[in-house]
């Protein structure tokens, strides 16, 4: 009989999802989490602020987080960021959202690219060093649509809802497994500038990738941002989140976002830094940093967060086009 290998790609995936989801739960459920990367940074500003920021959220990339806060969207809005994560991989994610009806319509795009290895066929008996290259080249991706709609309503006190779908594809080789979830959410803007936000992210059937069947991340989150403190040229926002992912310990995020206009005319500056208290056997750092520079309609966003166990770091570069102001 008559094997393909595929060792690096199957490593660099369970390794993607160690980082990520605590082995306790993996144990706790007979199998790791399927679609992991549902849970992995989508976004510049919200990966510098912990991926705690679903009650700031003001773009179409609220699509992956909380699809209430889509209805702050008042023109066109176009965004995408990239960042090279562990292991060689790459994490990247698009969004487009725009006024429709009496609310806002968001399509994104989310994936994760794990790289490529060498084919190389194996008897049964053999070890993979004694096998023979193909000469042809192996690859796996995970892939995620969504369309989400969110409205607003309300004048002194404005409450925001919306949902979203979300079709996931994991792909290994010329293996593959797919699966549709569903996101809620719902947001409250006071009149004394409090934000509330509320989400459930990932609900859906269990995804079947070759033998392995495995749950989705659902997700729940619940988040608070303070009245922002204004000057005449800066501002400052307190966030605190809290969540947990199916099976994982509750979790939370400390964050916090600043901003800096010299004058009128100037480039607003932003700097943000959050501080998430992760579950012990998670390896991301609980502490990221980032900052932005928005000229007119157009924004640039950068984020780091390091990796203890690897001794490393990754950064992540994200672009916004936003044709009016959003409502904040």
């Amino acid at each position: 009989m008559m094997t393909r290998r595929l060792g690096s790609l199957w490593a660099t995936m369970v390794l993607v999802t160690a980082l990520t989801v605590a082995p306790a739960v993996a144990r706790a459920q007979g199998a790791s989490q399927a679609a992991v990367f549902l849970t992995l940074p989508s976004s510049a500003r919200g990966l510098a602020l912990g991926d705690g920021w679903g009650t700031v959220m003001d773009g179409g990339d609220a699509l992956f987080f909380n699809p209430a806060q889509l209805a702050r969207v008042r023109g066109a809005d176009v965004s995408a960021s990239l960042q090279r994560y562990v292991m060689g991989t790459t994490l990247g994610a698009a969004s487009v959202a725009t006024p429709l009806g009496r609310g806002v319509v968001a399509f994104g795009v989310r994936f994760v690219d794990y790289g490529s290895t060498d084919e190389v066929v194996v008897s049964s008996n053999a070890t993979p060093e004694q096998g023979v290259p193909t000469g042809a080249q192996v690859s796996a991706q995970d892939v995620a649509l969504s369309l989400g709609y969110g409205l607003e309503f309300g004048e002194a006190t404005r409450w925001r809802v919306g949902a979203a779908l979300t079709w996931a594809q994991q792909h290994v080789a010329a293996v593959s497994g797919s699966a549709v979830a569903a996101d809620v959410g719902v947001a409250l803007t006071t009149a004394a500038g409090w934000d509330f936000s509320a989400a459930l992210q990932n609900a859906g059937p269990r995804l079947t990738l070759g033998a392995v069947t495995a749950p989705l991340p659902l997700t729940w989150r619940v988040g608070a941002a303070l009245p922002a403190v204004r000057t005449t040229r800066a501002t400052l926002r307190p966030i605190v989140e809290v969540r947990q992912v199916r099976g994982d310990d509750v979790t939370g995020v400390l964050a916090a976002e600043g901003t800096w206009r010299a004058s009128a005319q100037a480039p607003l500056l932003a700097a943000r830094v959050g501080y998430a208290l992760r579950s012990a056997t998670n390896d991301r750092s609980p502490l990221s940093l980032g900052g932005g520079l928005s000229f007119g309609r157009l924004t640039v966003d950068y984020a780091y967060e390091g990796f203890e166990l690897l001794g490393g770091a990754t950064h992540r570069v994200g672009l916004r086009f936003a044709a009016a102001p959003p409502v904040r």
